[in-house]
């Protein structure tokens, strides 16, 4: 079973999902044979506040590594969604249209976004961190972060 590994910062808890593979702008993948989920990191919702709205690109489009494939709107910011692997989009997740917030409630489980059939896994691997190398970069952020405030 997957854990999660932690770091505190203030009275903040952030977690990163063990076994998942993570981009430094702070999107995830699971991956399932040959189709990856994709989420944003608990950082990452954390950061940027409460979840007001999404908007995705269509199932079957074609999706490359750190190009942009959707928007999330928050009450702090607009940002894209990143994609963390190449390929192409085979679901949306649907409970998302009703219930965005799950973005923010469960960043990890039924908050995913995407699920993509994957093209180029291992070229794609490398540019993505495991959970543990992650997590130290995700450590650095909280400190700039931290910093603005």
């Amino acid at each position: 079973m997957e854990g999660f590994l932690e770091t505190t910062y203030d009275k903040f808890i952030f977690r990163v999902k063990e076994g998942y593979l993570y981009l430094k702008e702070d999107f995830w993948a699971k991956i399932d044979g040959n189709s990856a989920s994709v989420g944003i990191s608990d950082f990452l919702q954390k950061s940027r506040g409460d979840v007001a709205f999404l908007e995705t690109i269509e199932a079957g489009s074609e999706v490359r590594q750190g190009e942009g494939i959707g928007t999330i709107e928050t009450i702090k910011a607009t940002f894209a969604i990143i994609s963390p692997v190449t390929g192409r989009v085979i679901e949306i997740n649907p409970k998302l249209e009703g219930s965005p917030y799950l973005l923010n409630e469960d960043p990890y489980g039924e908050g995913w976004i995407y699920k993509i059939e994957l093209s180029r896994l291992e070229e794609d691997r490398k540019g993505l961190l495991s959970a543990i190398d992650y997590l130290e970069l995700m450590k650095e952020k909280i400190v700039e972060e931290m910093k603005k405030k």
